[in-house]
């Protein structure tokens, strides 16, 4: 430790003239008898004027050459050890005047760090004196520089001298004066406490049985150890009184601002060494040991910090203050502890599915607070449910931008988080929500209004600009969060059937003919086009369905054929690629099939079926394919005259028949068809039933939708009720209007009219149960092919395994099913298990004969 300019000095020996010029024989060189103590006697007087600050007096030369002289004569070892008893006894004096002083803490550190300066400096001077004392006596003995010895000293005889009561007196002053500056108040000894810090670290403890000092220094051995000790007591007290207020804020500011200080202070005062040690206690104590208790306080918690993100969304302005402050306060305390952020993923994993499962409540008190009730899978709860989802995802990337700094393994939580509640009740029941078929109904509500064209209508609640742009970009994003995408192209399919079969083709706008290939050139590029076969081929039907509407009005041009023909708009769907709740009955209605059929179709009908029958039988491209005609979809328009004006209305083909038995078929004298209302022709539920031959559930539904709803009433049913009976009488609703000419006829709903029969049933006989709606049985059917499709894939999937693989042991095949198939459906273990049993009944794979663990393929 000796000062860098004392070593590098040169040194050289006496001058001959100096040393032969002295007169007394002790001084010279060759003299063999050296006065020891005579030249002791100089060097010590000296080395006392030193270290009282004494030193313009002093002839340096002179008493370097003595020092000189005595190390030549070999008394090396005496000069170093006399020294040394010195520079001990001249402390232990220092010692006692500092202890004087030492009830007053700031003069006691000013004194100590005085003398300590002092010291180094008398140790500066004296070193250069002993110099070739260094050179010679302390290498060849390997002893401590007398500069270094001086340090040492002053360790040893003011420092720890007495057990150590100097320095355990500084060691508390200075813990002391920091603890006071934790606690806010403004201390005055800044600079003493950095001093003294930096003194301690150059009083070292030699190392093992060497003088050569390579140890700890004082600092580690004493103060460190006990700064670290008293700073666990401090945090610990301090983050229970954080704690103790019961608030996640208050702690999150209280702590954020404590740890912004004590960083500050353990850089200005601490070495580097100490700062890790102390931060890993802060981080412990402060922030691991209480943040989870904190993030789970029913007062200010996590809860708390996130309820904006979800209030906010039902309402046009921000009501409720975002608490992006508190979660970046949280998210950089979590830091300081865990890179990975382990806990707060956790937590937020937690709460962002807690709100997510909250969402269709707010969704149905929203909906019935407008003064609507409706059920889980209608368009109305499917739109207001995913649109809440979609800006409960905006919220949170709000949140995750402005507090989270934008890390992916927490977007990946919330992304995971989404998901779970999404997908986490597909079960059935009162309040359960279907992902999938909501996603479905949600895109097939939206659809239908486009191809309208009413995107006018206040229904809407797509952004303004590209309607079918923002559609797409909507479906896809909550596509993405759906686990069971086979579940979604099962109800897609669905709806895609029923879109085509019950709209109106020829009058929709052309701005919107290509918006399902659109959509569904879109869901091809995120899903892949072998998941969605059978709705490209049922749109391949539609396409091939416009193609033969053409060619028949051709073919009709050509042939001059009778005028009473109906025109048509054909809708030709191919059985096997269409959904089997729409295709499973299509031949009962033909009596080369179903000879017993009661269904018939209304004479103004035949003519043109029977043409259309020969037209389809001559076409080349038609062989070997068989034509039903099925009335269960579609529609007609009808331009019926009513006292008041004429309408063309729009109505299902079934309720179309009804009214068709009502046209008038009787002529006047002079050959002009007779008024309907002149006839007043009345037909009884039963008349129209034989007339028909439509199914009695259809045949209630389509009369409620004629006869019953106010404003589509053009029937009127004698005795007026809600629900049809057998007994009831229909005819002409001669005062019948409607402010438009044009008039669209909604069928009533399958559940509507089955709740209207079951209640009177009901009321006539108690033990009877209600049948299964339409809707329900549709359902079932959906539910249905769904299962079968997965029975499929998870066969087809494992005969791939075994056959790359050869052989798989049981937990090898499940984890490998399990990963080729995360992206269309999570298979149960149940459902894996019976397909491996079903394929190994087919003699696709066999079980190991020793172990049943293990499977074979068999080629």
């Amino acid at each position: 430790m000796m000062p860098p300019g004392g070593r590098k000095s040169k040194i050289r020996p006496p001058r001959k003239s100096l040393i032969s010029s002295s007169s007394s024989s002790e001084n010279s060189t060759t003299d063999p008898v050296i006065d020891f103590d005579k030249n002791w006697s100089v060097l010590s007087s000296a080395i006392s004027q030193i270290q009282n600050k004494n030193v313009s007096n002093l002839s340096y030369e002179q008493l370097y050459r003595k020092a000189y002289v005595l190390v030549l004569r070999k008394f090396g070892g005496k000069l170093y050890d006399n020294v040394a008893n010195v520079i001990k006894t001249h402390l232990l004096t220092r010692r006692e005047k500092l202890l004087s002083v030492s009830a007053n803490h700031d003069l006691f550190m000013q004194s100590i760090l005085q003398e300590w300066s002092e010291h180094l400096q008398a140790m500066k001077f004296i070193s250069d004196v002993l110099m070739y004392l260094n050179k010679v006596y302390v290498a060849e003995h390997k002893k401590l520089l007398i500069y270094d010895l001086g340090i040492q000293l002053f360790k040893d005889y003011v420092i720890k001298y007495n057990n150590d009561e100097v320095g355990s007196k500084i060691v508390n002053m200075v813990i002391d004066e920091i603890a006071k500056s934790r606690t806010g108040v403004v201390i005055t000894s800044s600079m003493y406490i950095t001093k003294i810090i930096n003194m301690m670290e150059l009083l070292v403890e030699p190392s093992g049985s060497s003088d050569i000092l390579f140890g700890d220094s004082y600092y580690q051995i004493k103060f460190e150890p006990k700064f670290l000790k008293s700073s666990e007591e401090s945090l610990y007290n301090l983050s229970q009184e954080f704690v103790s207020h019961n608030l996640g804020t208050k702690y999150l500011q209280l702590t954020t601002q404590f740890i912004k200080d004590e960083d500050n202070r353990v850089r200005f005062y601490l070495p580097p060494s100490t700062y890790p040690k102390l931060v890993e206690l802060m981080n412990n104590i402060m922030i691991k040991d209480k943040i989870d208790k904190m993030i789970l306080s029913s007062n200010q918690g996590l809860e708390y910090w996130l309820k904006p993100v979800v209030s906010n969304i039902f309402e046009d302005t921000n009501i409720e203050t975002y608490h992006y402050a508190d979660l970046k306060m949280l998210y950089n305390l979590i830091g300081r502890f865990d890179d990975e952020y382990q806990l707060l993923r956790l937590r937020l994993k937690e709460a962002i599915v807690a709100q997510g499962n909250s969402l269709p409540d707010y969704v149905r008190s929203s909906i019935e607070n407008s003064g609507k009730k409706q059920s889980n899978n209608s368009p109305a709860f499917a739109t207001k449910w995913i649109e809440t989802i979609l800006k409960y995802r905006d919220q949170l990337m709000q949140v995750w931008k402005n507090s989270f700094d934008e890390n992916l393994m927490i977007e990946q939580t919330f992304t995971f988080a989404m998901r779970d509640f999404i997908n986490g009740s597909n079960k059935r029941g009162p309040a359960s929500v279907n992902a999938p078929e909501l996603l479905s109904v949600y895109m097939d509500y939206f659809i239908k209004q486009l191809t309208k064209g009413s995107s006018s209508n206040k229904d809407i609640s797509l952004k303004s600009g590209d309607q079918t742009e923002d559609l797409i970009s909507n479906s896809i994003q909550f596509l993405r969060f759906i686990k069971d995408k086979d579940a979604f192209e099962a109800n897609y399919a669905n709806h895609f059937a029923k879109r085509f079969l019950n709209s109106k083709t020829g009058n929709s706008p052309s701005s919107n003919k290509d918006i399902e290939e659109i959509i569904l050139a879109k869901l091809s590029e995120e899903m892949g086009t072998s998941s969605l076969d059978k709705v490209i081929k049922m749109n391949r039907d539609v396409r091939s369905s416009k193609d033969t509407t053409n060619d028949w009005k051709r073919y009709l041009n050509k042939q001059s054929k009778s005028t009473d023909l109906v025109e048509m708009e054909l809708k030709i769907c191919n059985v096997t690629d269409w959904p089997k709740s729409m295709t499973k009955d299509y031949k009962w209605f033909s009596r080369t099939e179903n000879e017993e059929t009661p269904f018939k179709w209304p004479r103004q009908l035949r003519n043109t079926i029977k043409q259309f029958d020969e037209f389809w039988s001559n076409g080349k491209k038609n062989d070997n394919k068989s034509l039903y005609w099925s009335p269960k979809f579609g529609s007609m328009d009808l331009r019926i005259t009513y006292p008041s004006r004429t309408y063309e209305i729009n109505l299902s083909t079934f309720a179309a028949i009804i009214m068709l038995l009502f046209a008038p078929q009787s002529t006047n004298a002079d050959g002009s068809t007779v008024s309907a209302f002149d006839e007043m022709k009345e037909l009884t539920y039963e008349e129209i039933l034989e007339l028909t031959g439509i199914p009695e559930p259809e045949l209630k539904r389509h009369l409620q939708s004629i006869a019953v709803a106010p404003k589509s009433r053009l029937l009127v049913k004698v005795p007026m009720s809600k629900d049809v009976n057998k007994n009831d009488v229909f005819k002409l609703n001669a005062k019948f209007k409607s402010p438009s000419v044009k008039v669209k006829v909604l069928t009533v709903s399958a559940s509507s009219s089955s709740s209207a029969s079951s209640s009177s049933s009901s009321s006539k006989n108690t033990n009877k149960s209600v049948a299964k709606t339409e809707q329900e049985e549709e359902l079932e059917e959906v539910n249905a092919n769904i299962m079968e499709g997965r029975k499929i894939e998870v066969n087809a999937a494992i005969v791939r395994i075994l056959k790359s693989r050869q052989s798989i042991k049981h937990n090898d095949l499940i984890e490998e099913l399990l990963k080729q198939l995360s992206n269309r459906f999570q298979p149960s273990i149940i459902l894996i298990k019976q397909r491996i049993e079903d394929l190994i009944d087919k003699e696709y794979l066999k079980r190991d004969t020793d172990d049943r663990n293990l499977y074979h393929y068999i080629a």
